[in-house]
């Protein structure tokens, strides 16, 4: 009886741990998300897009610091979005998870990805 009395008290206190927030960062309300794949194509045409909201998969996250996620374009490269100014942490969870993400999206010379995206907000489905 103490055996199943300390494991529910420990199951009960894994999920009260367990990260209950869908939303992090800035507040924001999905409307018409668009795939990573169509921000790379309306990056073509503009240099900058502002309060763009993108939805997909989420592949990897840093587990350190919360401060990075990748999601795959429809050829399988991971693209890399940095939380802006850290203003949240990533869950370690969110890898297998679909987000809504809402960021600032711009061409970068300098990157090896071509893009830099600057995560504003998430939320997760």
């Amino acid at each position: 009886m103490k055996k199943l009395l300390y494991s529910l008290l420990f199951v009960g206190i894994m999920t009260a741990c367990e990260s209950t927030t869908k939303t992090f960062g800035d507040a924001f309300t999905a409307k018409n998300p668009v795939s990573v794949n169509d921000v790379l194509a309306q990056l073509k045409t503009a240099n900058e897009l502002k309060d763009i909201q993108i939805e997909g998969k989420i592949e990897k996250s840093c587990m350190s610091e919360g401060c990075w996620f990748t999601i795959k374009d429809a050829t399988g490269t991971e693209i890399t979005f940095d939380v802006q100014d850290k203003k949240f942490k990533v869950p370690t969870n969110s890898p297998g998870r679909t987000a809504v993400i809402l960021a600032d999206a711009a061409q970068d010379s300098t990157s090896e990805q071509k893009v830099t995206l600057s995560v504003k907000g998430m939320m997760f489905k």
